[in-house]
């Protein structure tokens, strides 16, 4: 026989309370106080106007600040400037995005490759360091720039088996040394096709791979010559087959005319730490052999300078041949500690925002269903982004009592921010002095 299982005892009315308020947190004290401001102005013996304008304008900037949040920040890159990683303790920092397009071509079978780590800044003023050493026998007269964006379009590129001739592209990731450390906030790259319409063909694909490689491209020249060289990176010489994309966790390959779009997450805490500026002077010549062919590298040896562990990978097969048909656009993020130098000069600020790190893994997880896409599917994520209408109905169902309980119980003391907050929440939505005065007023209330 099977036993009787007693039933559990109703927890009491002070556990029930207890129970809800503890899963309230500042950012939802914060909204359910807003909604607590209307409903006292609705609900009194006269409806009091001035008091409903304010508090629905706090409602609505309120909402306009929370489309700027960190999951929001991973989704569109493109569209979010000057954006700061959530930090328990935030230091004064600033920010930039890095964004630049270049057009690539395909070899005569209408193939390409590209390869490129986001996670990645060079410092442009320690371009001399490389000076004098030796490049097959022939000392180094000057570096141009560093670069992570790898390309392939080799003729010898066929999609189905390893090829070593993997180049740089300058996308402007050199940078003059103005800050001393730097972190990835948010980063994408977008693939669209812009070559006729008439004879498309072809697939494109799109993966992330996590190989870890210290291999920094450059563009240098050598003494004694009129032409500039390109370093190589034959560690990505297994990824002339594309094969090893499609095995990937993160892979989808659409139609040349759909394009791709890929986002970059955090693999890691590690993803969050401050990496110091790369500069050749923490990289050494290295030649190397794939049989009776000699290939040149920059090798970075400073470990800790160089995070190099995500990387995003797109390959092209079967479009027109040899044709300038692929622009690529790349966006990157970046959260930067000034040099002190040039404190004086550059905007810093605190990141206003705090979330917990379940939060943060939260976003996270949303980005990593779906990392890749066609450039028509930009906003395919949109659904899976919760509203602060959507988290509060997920969070809390029907469990949540009426806001007048609420208020009783003591919501309004649960958030000790919400002064400097109603003074930023009429900054967002642009109201004049007296109708912040009026907010502030009744706060103290």
């Amino acid at each position: 026989m099977f036993g009787i299982t007693k039933s559990q005892k109703e927890p009491s009315f002070q556990e029930r309370k207890d129970e809800i308020m503890s899963k309230i947190d500042k950012y939802d004290a914060t909204m359910l106080s807003y909604l607590g401001r209307l409903y006292e102005a609705i609900n009194g013996e006269k409806m009091d106007f001035t008091k409903i304008q304010n508090a629905v304008d706090a409602l609505a900037a309120f909402n306009k600040r929370a489309e700027y949040n960190y999951l929001n920040n991973l989704l569109y890159p493109e569209k979010c400037k000057g954006v700061k990683i959530p930090s328990p303790i935030p230091v004064p920092s600033c920010s930039f995005q890095l964004h630049n397009c270049v057009t690539l071509s395909t070899n005569s079978k209408g193939n390409l490759a590209f390869v490129f780590n986001p996670f990645f800044l060079g410092n442009s003023d320690d371009m001399i360091a490389l000076n004098g050493q030796m490049v097959k026998d022939t000392p180094i007269e000057s570096v141009n720039w560093l670069s992570t964006l790898w390309v392939n379009n080799d003729e010898s590129l066929a999609g189905n088996s390893p090829n070593p001739y993997w180049r740089p592209v300058n996308i402007g990731q050199s940078i003059p040394n103005v800050y001393d450390q730097y972190r990835l906030v948010s980063a994408s790259i977008i693939v669209k096709y812009i070559g006729r319409l008439d004879i498309t063909s072809g697939v494109i694909g799109g993966a992330i791979v996590y190989q870890d490689n210290k291999s920094i491209g450059a563009e240098y020249k050598l003494e004694g010559s009129i032409n500039v060289d390109r370093t190589y990176n034959i560690d990505l010489n297994k990824y002339g087959n594309f094969d090893l994309a499609m095995d990937s966790f993160y892979h989808q390959e659409n139609l040349c005319l759909e394009g791709i779009r890929e986002l970059y997450f955090p693999l890691d805490n590690s993803y969050e730490e401050y990496t110091q500026f790369t500069g050749v002077s923490k990289a050494e010549v290295v030649i190397r052999n794939i049989g009776q062919t000699e290939f040149s590298e920059f090798m970075i040896k400073d470990v800790d300078s160089f995070k190099s562990g995500f990387n995003q990978f797109i390959y092209v097969l079967g479009a027109p041949p040899s044709s300038a048909c692929f622009k690529v656009d790349i966006y990157c993020n970046f959260e930067c500690l000034p040099n002190a130098t040039f404190l004086n000069y550059l905007p810093l600020s605190m990141n206003a925002d705090s979330i917990s790190n379940a939060e943060k893994k939260s976003a996270i997880a949303v980005v990593q269903k779906k990392p890749i896409m066609s450039t028509k599917d930009q906003n395919a994520l949109v659904a899976s982004k919760p509203s602060i209408w959507e988290r509060l109905k997920s969070k809390f169902s029907d469990s949540l009592p009426g806001i007048g309980k609420l208020l009783s119980w003591g919501l309004g003391t649960m958030i000790p921010g919400l002064k400097p907050g109603l003074a930023l929440a009429g900054t967002l939505i642009g109201l004049d002095n007296k109708q912040e005065n009026k907010i502030m007023e009744e706060d103290v209330e």
